[in-house]
């Protein structure tokens, strides 16, 4: 006997009685376990973002897990994952002094942002975070720079829900 179930669309059959260590992970299984640990890397990475009095273990576990999370987000994602991953890893990097990869991430993020179709809040988190980036770095007049276009882009933006309150980096 055989079972059937649905997987990106499509109905496969599974036998019923195939001991577990012979079934081998569908591409969608491999998918959903992808997203599910994309999702859970990046929330952990925010636990640390927001946990007081961080160790230098606390520091490099954050930017493990924001790396590990944009790297998985790179092989099932879109724009907008690759976007907020890349914007993360950059976030993280000028929190924990790594100024330079900041630079590189936020630079990633913002140019991503300016090629795809994606919301105008999310066009705008890019530039706060090129503004943290070279916040990070001690470049003072671009970081106003950034902020300014920041403040700029959030003002275009219709959904109020959608606009977080950014402050100075």
């Amino acid at each position: 006997h055989s079972a059937s179930r649905e997987c990106c669309g499509a109905v496969t059959f599974v036998p019923r009685r195939v001991p577990v260590r012979l079934v081998r992970p569908t591409l969608c299984d491999m998918t959903d376990d992808a997203r599910g640990l994309a999702v859970q890397y990046y929330n952990q990475t925010w636990d640390l973002i927001d946990q007081t009095g961080r160790t230098p273990d606390d520091d490099r576990q954050m930017l493990t897990f924001a790396m590990a999370s944009r790297a998985l987000w790179a092989g099932i994602g879109g724009p907008e994952q690759w976007i907020t991953g890349d914007w993360q890893v950059a976030h993280v990097a000028a929190l924990t002094g790594h100024a330079g990869l900041a630079l590189d991430f936020a630079s990633a993020a913002f140019e991503r942002a300016a090629q795809a179709d994606v919301p105008l809040w999310l066009k705008a988190s890019t530039c706060e975070g090129l503004a943290r980036a070279h916040a990070a770095a001690g470049h003072d007049v671009e970081r106003d720079a950034w902020v300014l276009k920041t403040r700029e882009l959030l003002e275009q933006v219709d959904d109020a829900a959608q606009v977080q309150v950014l402050r100075d980096p």
